[in-house]
């Protein structure tokens, strides 16, 4: 099959860092490169995927999570470029959401996927419980022919009212991730430094504990002033240390020594790639009962699921019951690239057929 991807303009493919979507959207295309189908990744500037089968296509200059006031600009640039060559390809997959095509052009609101013709799927990477999107989707019927993707079963349930639904989680390469059984005196909060991410909840079990924690995370400019408010005044440089953000290697460094990653989500995370890559190290995780975690979590097998702080504090003191080797298993078992690949193989085709 002619495949075309679309990753969001604001990280580049594969990101350097931070761009959980980015990793998925490059394992994804070099999966199904190496099947045999030809895939051509819409991106954004700054992205280097590179690979037998897979062209390349810069939609915009630079990554716009640097230029935010000029996002919806550059993704409206895509999706024209895109509609305006859709009939090179079998399907399209989006890696956007329905609300991202509503556009005000000359006065009028309009929903560019309404223009499609060929085959499309949307793999919805963010929250679904966005009231008047919901609203928005259950009225706009001409949103309801296309292939809605989810990565959680919790993000799929506001909005299963769509005809065409599929599950399919996310995926991380295991044989990159380094496995390591023995672990180290810390805790880990790898993330966004941002409310509802739980830092300060990450912070008071570390105090709890008296168990050190180290945060690697990024700051976002939305986010300033959470940080210096909230944050800064807690990070002593001892209890707890601050590190910033990491590439891979340093990422996995401290994920395959922490006693825990801590995951303590105040909303509805669709999947949370951080659970998985922890796992993959041999790393159990201690996370809040919201989104996806009961999905990921095998609860007293490869982490524990608790309801609030003094519950991760208990779980904390239990994490040397947890298997290095099962957390790892669990990984192999239900998140693998080839797993991951060989299902959206799947539901690419029988969408293909479909609509012949």
């Amino acid at each position: 099959m002619k495949i075309a991807i679309v990753s969001p303009v604001m990280v580049p493919v594969p990101p350097k860092k931070y761009g959980g979507i980015e990793l998925i959207v490059d394992e994804l295309a070099r999966g199904l490169a190496k099947k045999g189908h030809e895939i051509t990744v819409f991106c954004c500037g700054g992205s280097t995927i590179e690979q037998k089968g897979i062209t390349r296509v810069e939609t915009c200059p630079y990554p716009t999570r640097e230029h935010i006031e000029e996002n919806r600009q550059w993704e409206l640039n895509q999706m024209l470029t895109i509609l305006g060559r859709q009939h090179e390809f079998d399907i399209i997959h989006f890696n956007y959401e329905p609300a991202v095509f509503r556009f005000d052009i000359d006065g009028a609101i309009v929903n560019l996927l309404d223009f499609f013709t060929v085959p499309v799927a949307l793999t919805f990477h963010n929250t679904t419980d966005i009231q008047a999107n919901v609203d928005y989707y259950h009225k706009t019927k001409s949103l309801h022919r296309h292939e809605m993707i989810f990565i959680s079963e919790n993000q799929r349930r506001p909005v299963s009212f769509f005809p065409n639904t599929k599950v399919i989680y996310n995926a991380l390469p295991i044989e990159k991730f380094p496995f390591e059984s023995e672990k180290e005196n810390y805790l880990l909060f790898l993330g966004r430094i941002t409310p509802f991410k739980g830092i300060l909840e990450a912070i008071a079990v570390a105090q709890k504990t008296n168990v050190p924690l180290i945060i690697v995370a990024k700051v976002d400019p939305v986010d300033e002033e959470f940080y210096e408010k909230e944050v800064k005044d807690k990070i002593d440089g001892k209890l707890v240390r601050f590190v910033g953000e990491a590439d891979f290697a340093g990422k996995t460094e401290y994920l395959k020594k922490a006693k825990c990653l801590l995951f303590p989500i105040l909303w509805e995370e669709p999947f949370g790639l951080v659970m998985v890559e922890a796992l993959a190290c041999g790393t159990p995780v201690a996370a809040f009962r919201r989104g996806s975690v009961p999905e990921i979590i095998q609860d007293g097998d490869s982490g524990f699921i608790v309801d609030n702080v003094d519950e991760m504090v208990e779980a904390v003191g239990k994490t040397e019951t947890i298997s290095a080797e099962k957390c790892r298993e669990s990984v192999e078992k239900r998140f693998s690239v080839e797993r991951m690949v060989d299902e959206y193989e799947s539901a690419f085709e029988k969408i293909a057929v479909k609509n012949k």
